[in-house]
């Protein structure tokens, strides 16, 4: 049984000391859920339960953070990768409750969906916004 779904690597940095410090955090998060549900069943949904409203709450600042920045260098895609950040939380936040009405339900698999989502959307509209961080001024 794997206790990690994927080690982080230097490739997913975009040039912010903070977002990058974010992202990894995001990444071992998700690892640590992921060998948490490894656990199975009735543990594993109370496991589940327990952790991941501090993780969505973490989440939650993190693409605050990262709008922050990106309204400081008036990045062109803000609004697109603004509503990205809101579809996410609204699908994460739709699969909680729903996990709550089952008794036995797919954390694993929602955990590799989890990191599927952070790891694209880092590796594809994250980078976009390195070439405008010479804009910021912190």
């Amino acid at each position: 049984m794997a206790d990690k779904l994927v080690p982080w690597s230097d490739d997913y940095l975009i040039g912010n000391e903070n977002i990058d410090i974010q992202h990894k955090e995001l990444v071992r998060l998700t690892n640590d859920f992921y060998a948490g549900v490894q656990m199975g069943g009735v543990l594993a949904k109370v496991f589940f339960l327990r952790t991941i409203q501090g993780a969505l709450q973490y989440v939650k600042t993190h693409f605050a953070t990262e709008e922050a920045i990106m309204k400081k260098i008036h990045f062109p895609h803000f609004k697109e990768h603004k509503k990205q950040h809101e579809e996410f939380i609204a699908e994460v936040t739709r699969e909680v409750e729903n996990f709550e009405k089952v008794d036995i339900p797919d954390h694993a698999g929602f955990v590799k969906y989890l990191m599927s989502w952070i790891l694209n959307h880092v590796a594809n509209s994250d980078k976009k916004i390195t070439p405008h961080l010479t804009k910021l001024d912190v």
